[in-house]
């Protein structure tokens, strides 16, 4: 077997076309300002004399010194009893980053399975959805939901640069990946370092993921096990709760070999029958439907929003079809089955905005404040309505 070919040169491909192409996409995404209190904005206002100087640094090896991260906690869940720490560059480090991402992806993406589905071009969730339920439908009905515990956090950095490594030789694009993930993070005031995982928030974080994981899928390609990975979230499908038991045994033994290991809890062998949690949906051969925690998590936004002690006003209503349109979007699919769920969301959104308009909860402000008022004055949208879409595009 002749010696592998490694892709070199990278560096040489930052010019300023990239640069500004990067910086185009991060402006897109938005986001706050890091450590350094840089907004997107602030950044643009001397745009060119700022992506000079940054591919200057990048094509000097050794030059470039990426910002500790700011640490930012989000909830993982409606209650808000567990967080999950986000880093947030720094505007230019971003930049950065999407540099080097753009760079990589085209060599790793062909080399990524088939079943793989997070943060890759012309890929998503949804489609996710649609390969395991094709995988049902032809007969695996037993599931391994397995996850990785902690995942982004406990990733070692010496395996994720490995694993860039196998493909690309550039030495200045390998220190460049090295130094992101050793920025650290600033939490508190408090500088603390990074000696492992690749911090959530970060732009070139999920391609570093789907590189390490690669490795994971190929494994139970070749053990027979059709599957669905998006990022660290995955899902085996099995013909019989043996088989099931063999694939969390070869999973068990990659991720020791990655250094990594499902969490206990989190990870059991479902059925599509009693149905089981992907991607926010609770997916069963009756239904396919929000989980109970996306449930919980949109209800949350809209107490929030409909506090009696607020008045009912247009900005109310905005921010309410702000987030009835996001959640009605991601859960009004071909493939679901909310129409008789949005039907009493929707039911309790107007009794929501009748005990805020009237500071009191009684029936008979439904006659008071009859539907077509919530369509015709306020404007409010209904997730019914996405749902009719939904279906009107399906017979189309």
């Amino acid at each position: 077997m002749g010696k592998k070919i490694k892709v070199h040169s990278l560096t040489g491909r930052i010019d300023d076309r990239l640069m500004r192409q990067s910086f185009l996409a991060v402006k897109r995404n938005r986001g706050a300002a890091g450590i350094d209190k840089v907004s997107i904005g602030m950044f643009e206002e001397n745009l060119d004399a700022n992506l000079a100087s940054l591919k200057r640094d990048l094509k000097t090896k050794g030059t470039f010194v990426p910002k500790p991260l700011r640490r930012v906690f989000i909830p993982k869940d409606a209650r808000g009893t567990a967080y999950r720490p986000l880093g947030i560059p720094a505007v230019r480090d971003r930049v950065a980053q999407e540099v080097i991402r753009r760079l990589l992806e085209p060599i790793f993406e062909p080399l990524f399975h088939d079943c793989s589905f997070g943060f890759r071009p012309k890929r998503s969730c949804h489609l996710a959805i649609e390969r395991l339920l094709s995988f049902h439908e032809a007969g695996d009905r037993i599931t391994l939901d397995a996850d990785i515990a902690g995942f982004f956090d406990n990733i070692p950095h010496k395996l994720i640069v490995d694993a860039v490594a196998e493909e690309v030789s550039d030495g200045n694009i390998l220190d460049l990946v090295k130094r992101f993930l050793a920025a650290g993070v600033m939490e508190n005031g408090v500088f603390k370092p990074t000696t492992i995982g690749t911090p959530q928030g970060g732009v070139i974080s999920p391609l570093l993921a789907n590189v390490v994981l690669n490795k994971l899928d190929w494994r139970l390609e070749k053990a027979g096990y059709r599957f669905v990975r998006y990022a660290d979230d995955f899902v085996v499908a099995c013909e019989t709760k043996t088989q099931a038991q063999a694939a969390l045994e070869l999973v068990a033994e990659v991720m020791t070999e990655l250094g990594l290991s499902l969490s206990p809890e989190k990870t059991k062998i479902a059925s599509y029958g009693r149905g089981y949690d992907f991607l926010g949906f609770r997916l069963s051969s009756k239904s396919r439907t929000m989980r109970a925690k996306s449930l919980e998590k949109f209800k949350t936004k809209i107490r929030e929003i409909t506090r009696r002690c607020n008045n009912l006003d247009a900005r109310v209503i905005e921010k309410l079809n702000q987030v009835i349109r996001g959640t009605a979007n991601y859960f009004a699919t071909e493939f679901s089955t909310c129409v008789k769920l949005y039907q009493k969301l929707d039911k309790w959104i107007r009794m929501r905005v009748r005990s805020m308009k009237f500071k009191r909860k009684l029936s008979f402000d439904n006659y008071r404040l009859k539907r077509r008022y919530f369509d015709n004055k306020l404007g409010l949208l209904r997730l019914l309505d996405f749902t009719a879409t939904s279906m009107s595009k399906t017979r189309a």
